[in-house]
């Protein structure tokens, strides 16, 4: 293997475990693109890779030239075993690219079902709400792209669940809002 992005991108861990042995190893080091291993490991699917550089402390928020994360790239290739292994390992799920996607944003472009399914699950449904560059949430996107109706189904579904959580948050602040109006002394 050439490089410690080579092995992670096509999963070699015995080459991976050679580049990490060395005393000079940096596990968050970036390539000439501005990719780290994990990043390399999260487009190509290799989520045992992956799973190894998030064991060693790679920042699993680092993001690449296009600002995009690990988890985004997941998105964006549909690797849903990498994107469960980078949300275990604390992945950010509102973190955005320079384009103002978010990883929900580019799996529901990408048609990825399941990564949509494993973000919004898995505390990343407030997502649902925020909007790229365009000014369109992931299921505006969904919607443009003709995605299947379960995928449309998990992101209106999360947007049902946020209006929910939205009036109740408000309803609670009114309620706290008047009842320091009844204590505060006139």
């Amino acid at each position: 293997m050439a490089s410690i992005f080579d092995a992670a991108a096509s999963g070699d861990i015995g080459a991976m475990n050679g580049f990490m042995d060395a005393d000079d190893f940096e596990v968050d080091a970036k390539d000439a693109l501005g990719n780290t291993a994990l990043h390399c490991a999260a487009k190509n699917g290799e989520a045992a890779a992956g799973g190894l550089l998030v064991e060693c402390s790679a920042d699993v928020n680092l993001e690449d030239a296009h600002g995009n994360t690990a988890l985004i790239l997941a998105a964006i290739h549909d690797k849903r075993l990498v994107a469960s292994m980078l949300l275990w390992g604390g992945a950010e799920r509102d973190l955005q690219n320079k384009r103002g996607n978010t990883a929900l944003h580019e799996a529901a472009i990408s048609g990825a079902k399941d990564v949509v399914y494993l973000i919004v699950e898995n505390g990343g449904e407030r997502s649902v709400r925020i909007k790229n560059e365009d000014g369109k949430t992931p299921l505006d996107l969904a919607h443009e792209k003709g995605a299947s109706a379960e995928l449309i189904e998990l992101l209106e579904g999360a947007e049902k669940e946020m209006q929910v959580y939205a009036a109740k948050a408000e309803k609670a602040e009114k309620e706290k809002a008047a009842s320091n109006d009844m204590m505060s002394p006139d």
